[in-house]
């Protein structure tokens, strides 16, 4: 039980990295099992309360799309079904064009490069942070108008 608690004061950490850092230390799979339960009991591992406050951290703080997010979250152990539910619940195709079009300003400050390069560059910083097709383009178009009214 030190252990976890050991690990568990320098980051949230879920269950299943839990368990996988208490066998690197050598506890068996069935103290293991025992101290997340007594952890799970204790509220200090509550894997959906974690994983939602992740999501929200890696779109607001990130700027992660929904793919990018959910890949994260596997990664570091969280069931499929609670990912998929987690970015159910806050996670809206208004809400990931906003953080799209966020993303964008943040990268090109003086605006997308003019002409089909740049465009294809917005669309691959875009795609390479989880963003879906769809919403890579229309961030795109929607920044690319904002400059253009901007200038008018």
């Amino acid at each position: 039980m030190a252990a976890a608690l050991r690990m568990l004061s320098r980051r949230g950490l879920s269950e299943a990295e839990i368990l996988d850092r208490l066998a690197g230390k050598g506890f068996s799979s069935g103290e293991a099992d025992a101290t997340v339960g007594r952890l799970r009991e204790l509220g200090l591992a509550d894997d959906p309360k974690l994983c939602g406050l992740l999501a929200r951290t890696y779109r607001e703080s990130r700027g992660y799309g929904s793919a990018k997010i959910a890949w994260t979250l596997r990664m570091r152990g969280f069931p499929q079904s609670l990912v998929e539910e987690t970015l159910r619940g806050f996670s809206s195709d208004e809400e990931e064009l906003a953080a799209a079009a966020a993303a964008l300003r943040k990268k090109f400050r003086a605006g997308v490069p003019p002409g089909r390069e740049g465009a294809a560059r917005a669309y691959r910083f875009l795609a390479g942070r989880g963003f879906p097709p769809g919403t890579c383009r229309r961030a795109i178009g929607r920044l690319s108008f904002d400059i253009q009214e901007g200038e008018g």
